[in-house]
């Protein structure tokens, strides 16, 4: 594989990348980027070799589904909307690991619903041969970055998101580098990193890297969990990353520092509003660069810990000498709650629902 393909994961910003980072604050592209000759070349490579695979794995598709029919009972296939190319959803199929939910039974957690079978499907990832279908049909490829549940489109960051210029894929940089065994941030950093360096000897070095990886079965769930934890929001963007001071779970404080240089730039806080809202506390340290685009970051990171904290809404209090423009106030997903009066702030709200946006 490329020394490009495999970079670690969580990697900071090297000082020549630090000088070509745009300081402005991000706005989502007016029209998604165009295909790549080599994305319209790949769309071609990656249908003769699921169709291939198809049809030599045939008896083991087969063979699959019936013991899936017998141990599990119900549907054979798994099928699920998930979000591909541009944020377009399609049906994704996968054989199922998992019993149905069944509240008298006490299955409803994907840990209780898990099976020893189902389990030693996905260490072998045979539970992934459906997605062979999805690769055919021009859904998904053979490598890219694995497609995650629709929820979470908007609570990805504006670079996270970027993840969805190309195809999804069954396996992926992520998948080679550590699998479930990652954090969310880690993994959406090789997933941006495939999407800016894709090429035909990346995507050969990952599915080669990808065959030990099934069998040694590295990195099929993260620790405690069936699968993944729940993905609330990103925890770090460009160079900052949002911290908790002391013990983290009740609504603060954090602090955002820049990776580049290990320095605190602001200090943020949830505080309580009502039964179930929250309201960020942000101050950004004198001095520090950039301070705009260090508030938007830190409301960025902050709306995914009220989520976390199962906030129903989040508050926002600007100053007029910090109040951005409205396109960030949009893309941030804020509407007024309270004007300003003269030349005072004004406070934002966003709502997130229990469990949802």
């Amino acid at each position: 594989m490329s020394r490009s393909a495999v970079a670690s994961p969580g990697e900071v910003p090297s000082a020549r990348s630090l000088s070509t980072e745009s300081w402005s604050i991000p706005m989502p592209p007016s029209s998604p980027p165009p295909a790549t000759t080599y994305d319209r070349i790949k769309r071609v490579g990656d249908a003769l070799v699921a169709g291939g695979a198809l049809f030599m794995l045939l008896p083991v598709v087969l063979g699959t589904a019936l013991l899936v029919r017998v141990r599990l009972g119900g549907n054979v296939l798994f099928r699920q909307e998930r979000p591909g190319l541009h944020g377009q959803t399609f049906t994704i199929l996968k054989f199922r690991t998992m019993l149905d939910p069944d509240p008298e039974r006490g299955l409803m957690t994907n840990e209780e619903r898990m099976t020893p079978f189902g389990d030693r499907l996905r260490a072998t990832s045979l539970d992934e041969l459906p997605g062979l279908i999805n690769v055919l049909r021009g859904e998904m490829s053979l490598v890219g970055p694995r497609p995650l549940r629709t929820p979470y489109l908007e609570r990805y960051s504006l670079e996270q998101a970027r993840r969805h210029e190309v195809l999804p894929g069954l396996t992926g940089l992520a998948q080679v580098s550590g699998r479930n065994a990652l954090s969310w941030d880690d993994r959406f950093e090789l997933d941006l990193r495939y999407v800016r360096t894709r090429s035909l000897s990346t995507d050969l070095g990952i599915l080669l890297a990808t065959v030990p990886k099934v069998f040694r079965r590295e990195g099929i769930a993260e620790d405690g969990q069936a699968t993944m934890s729940e993905f609330f929001g990103p925890r770090r963007i460009g160079i900052h990353e949002i911290r908790p001071v002391g013990e983290e779970g009740s609504g603060g404080p954090w602090e955002i520092v820049d990776r580049s240089s290990g320095d605190v730039v602001a200090r943020c806080e949830l505080d309580r509003v009502g039964e179930a809202g929250r309201a960020m506390r942000i101050e950004v340290d004198r001095g520090a660069a950039e301070p705009e685009l260090i508030r938007h970051r830190a409301a960025e990171m902050l709306v995914g810990l009220a989520r976390e904290l199962d906030a129903d809404a989040v508050h926002l209090t600007v100053a007029p000498e910090d109040r951005p423009c409205e396109e960030v106030r949009d893309r941030l997903g804020f509407r007024p709650e309270r004007e300003a009066v003269g030349s005072g702030p004004t406070t934002w709200v966003r709502t997130l629902g229990r469990g949802g946006g």
